[in-house]
């Protein structure tokens, strides 16, 4: 028995160890299929979310970026083969390079990028529709300034025949900022992705700087995929209704405009570059700047033309003999000869050391205040040429506050409201910082002129005649739906031609053009002769709408704004019994500025027309083809057209 037991205790162990072998191989098997899939299923959410972030993979590079590592040398000095650019101050830096600027790869190279006018521009690229392609570039700014800034992306998009047809441009995003005392852990990484549309063939993509901030770009890649970035929105947009660029149905704007400077707000400052009256006495061109003030209102006054005059602080002031201390009585190191001055006293002068504390009596060429009442009778504005005049670019945040906010204090005391408009002294917007422009936005400016025209800069190119090629109001770049750059024409006697041929040029674009001088130059016979046939010429027009400059720039901003959405409609009917389907439209306006006379082109074939389901009587609109409304500001209607009754019924 005993035996008998051993026999069928091997026959079960037996049995138990092959049936473990048996169960032991499929197991190890599954666990090897098993883990396989796991790592596999690792490797590919891996590989996805490095394409996600448009970044390379392990052993793989699928940048499709020609001379990502500006290596290869172009045929314009600096600037990498393939790449291109705006203007002047995109080119390639770094220590191994000319020892200047920043390195991110280890290379040794950089593409250093300047100007809020400029940009930097990829080599072109092969694509195919319906890919979406993702764009990454580290950036990184060194601004004298110590501003961080913001850049985006532009992609643009080039058909078979090699045309550009569509653009998609990203949100602006942050460039860290690189100071001696506190280097960044990081570069910022300037990033979109864009589904190709049909028919794209080319993509080029712009990346474009929102101030003037020296900003260093490396590492450059394009890549399918891009899902985790900014998505690129297309930077056109179509209205279903065609809207009236100007109010009344006017085809063009026109501002006459003034800088005004007293001896103490400007002219005792003045730079021997860009002011050919820098070496005459400031107190004989402050009397001059007085008795333009008058020659120039009696001009306006014959034609009922409201004009803007841009003063300086000391414009609105009766006197000093209390010895005010504007703005902590600085002294501006950066004026000096190095920059442009005669000399170097104002490295080491107070700005307003010269002012003499006396009255508008006593000194009448150092303080305008008692024109302030005058101009503002006479239905003209006054805005900001800034306080003390000071060099936009070279002026720090802290200067531009201190500078804005006296201007509007000495403003308050003659009645006048805080600047909305600002015309930079010596056209000096060259070298502005992301931070001195996010000052100017918190105390109100919503339009600047008199920018720089030089190169990088130069936001209103002009052609080979002078003329501004594109004279209309843009928005700032980076500032989008609330500051508006104008571009102006500087007038003289041998000017006026070309002043009226700009203003032909603005009325067949339909758009803007701000006509200056300084009021000192309304002096001269042939001066005042050359106004007032601009002015009688613009006026005759009938088709130019003249306005103070913040005027034109407010009702263009809320027309930039309006926001017109479809309305589904049913068969709508209106009393004269037509049933045919009606064309319905909201129209916002988020702005806070009024649309007064904004003009609807409406169609053709229009039998009634409603706003807000009130009937407009036919005698309002029909005779134009026009249709008038005013929105005021955050208003919203709706406007309701029928067609004339098919002649199928």
């Amino acid at each position: 028995m005993v035996q008998c037991s051993r026999v069928v205790d091997g026959y079960r162990q037996q049995y138990h160890t092959t049936v473990d072998r048996m169960i032991s191989r499929p197991f190890a098997f599954g666990a090897i299929i098993f883990s396989f899939i796991i790592g596999a299923v690792g490797v590919f959410l891996f590989i996805s979310q490095r394409l996600d972030r448009c970044t390379a993979l392990p052993l793989f590079d699928p940048n499709l970026l020609p001379n990502a590592q500006f290596a290869i040398p172009g045929e314009v000095s600096g600037l990498p083969a393939g790449w291109s650019r705006g203007a002047g101050g995109v080119e390639v830096h770094g220590p191994a390079v000319d020892g200047q600027g920043f390195d991110l790869d280890g290379d040794g190279r950089g593409l250093q990028l300047i100007g809020i006018a400029n940009y930097a521009q990829t080599p072109p690229i092969t694509v195919e529709p319906g890919v979406t392609y993702c764009f990454t570039v580290a950036a990184l700014t060194d601004s004298v300034l110590r501003s961080a800034t913001r850049a985006r992306l532009v992609f643009e998009w080039y058909d078979q025949r090699g045309e550009l047809f569509q653009q998609a441009v990203t949100a602006w995003q942050p460039v860290v900022l690189w100071t001696p005392d506190r280097p960044p852990a990081s570069w910022s990484t300037i990033g979109g992705a864009v589904r190709a549309p049909e028919p794209a063939r080319v993509l080029r993509v712009r990346i474009e700087p929102s101030s003037d901030d020296r900003i260093y770009l490396d590492m450059p890649r394009l890549q399918r995929g891009g899902a985790s970035l900014p998505i690129a929105e297309s930077s056109e947009s179509t209205s279903p209704l065609k809207i009236a660029p100007w109010p009344e149905g006017y085809q063009a704007a026109v501002a006459f405009t003034f800088d005004w400077e007293t001896a103490m707000g400007g002219l005792v400052h003045s730079r021997s570059v860009d002011d050919p009256r820098a070496d005459e006495d400031p107190v004989m061109r402050g009397m001059r700047m007085r008795t333009g003030v008058e020659t120039s209102m009696a001009i306006f006054a014959r034609h009922n033309v409201r004009a803007t005059y841009y003063a300086t602080g000391y414009n609105f002031l009766m006197g000093n003999r209390e010895q005010r201390r504007f703005m902590g009585d600085p002294v501006f190191t950066w004026a000096s000869a190095a920059n442009g001055w005669r000399s170097d006293r104002w490295v080491t002068h107070r700005w307003f050391g010269d002012d003499p504390y006396g009255t508008v009596a006593t000194d009448p060429a150092w303080y305008f205040g008692d024109q302030i009442e005058p101009l503002l009778a006479a239905g003209h504005e006054i805005q900001s040429h800034t306080f003390s005049h000071l060099y936009g670019g070279y002026a720090d945040a802290a200067t531009w506050r201190a500078d804005l906010e006296a201007w509007n204090t000495v403003a308050a005391e003659r009645g006048v409201g805080n600047a909305r408009s600002l015309a930079f002294p010596w056209s000096s917007s060259a070298g502005m910082s992301d931070a001195n422009w996010d000052v100017i936005e918190q105390l109100g400016i919503r339009s600047v002129t008199r920018l720089s025209d030089y190169g990088p800069y130069n936001l209103f190119p002009t052609d080979e005649q002078g003329l501004i090629r594109n004279p209309q109001c843009r928005w700032l770049p980076g500032r989008e739906g609330r500051i508006l750059a104008c571009p102006d024409f500087y007038l003289t006697p041998n000017r006026a031609d070309l002043a009226i041929a700009q203003i032909e040029w603005a009325v067949a674009v339909g758009g803007m053009i701000d006509i200056w001088a300084h009021t000192e130059e309304v002096t001269s016979v042939a001066q005042q002769t050359a106004w007032e046939d601009v002015v009688s010429y613009t006026v005759r027009r009938g088709d130019v709408w003249v306005a103070p400059l913040s005027e034109i720039a407010h009702w263009q901003i809320a027309r930039m704004s309006l926001a017109i959405t479809p309305v589904a409609t049913s068969s709508d009917t209106f009393r004269s019994g037509n049933s045919d389907p009606a064309q319905r439209y909201r129209l916002s306006n988020p702005s806070p500025y009024e649309l007064v006379g904004l003009m609807i082109d409406l169609p053709s074939d229009t039998a009634a027309v409603a706003i807000d389901h009130n009937i407009i009587p036919r005698t309002q609109w029909q005779a134009r083809g026009w249709l008038r409304i005013d929105l005021v500001a955050g208003q919203t209607v709706e406007v309701t057209m029928w067609p004339t009754r098919s002649n199928s019924r």
